[in-house]
């Protein structure tokens, strides 16, 4: 249901916002060339926002991939490309995500495959919208 995003979201504008940041930030340092998309869709059953932040980057072993939403979860395969980090922004994420009511996943067809990071969270929408009345993120 790409495309079916209503004009005004409830919810933790500033923790979506970190969340985004991450996994983009994290799509752009294992892909140094390629591409990142970020595909939404909102479920109006669950009330929830559905975000995908997908790359053609670096990808994941599929024995690494349980790893990820650990603390201190940084892959030695990959440490020369994220020198700067210890390990601990996906399990924030997740529970970020968590405590929202929401999931997040992850899939990689493997080495050199890129992965996708998808996720939901609860958020109210309205389908009707007074411009002064919102924030954006």
């Amino acid at each position: 249901m790409p495309g079916n995003l209503p004009p005004l979201l409830f919810g933790d504008a500033r923790r979506l916002k970190q969340v985004l940041l991450n996994l983009v930030k994290n799509a752009k340092k294992f892909t140094p060339k390629g591409k990142i998309e970020i595909l939404t869709s909102y479920d109006i059953q669950q009330e929830s926002l559905i975000v995908h932040v997908k790359d053609t980057g670096a990808g994941i072993a599929a024995e690494d991939l349980p790893k990820l939403f650990t603390r201190f979860g940084k892959l030695q395969r990959t440490a020369q490309m994220n020198s700067d980090g210890i390990g601990l922004g996906l399990t924030i994420v997740q529970g970020i995500i968590e405590s929202g009511g929401g999931q997040i996943k992850v899939q990689s067809k493997g080495l050199g495959h890129g992965s996708t990071f998808s996720f939901s969270i609860k958020m109210k929408a309205s389908w009707l919208i007074e411009p002064a009345s919102y924030q954006e993120i």
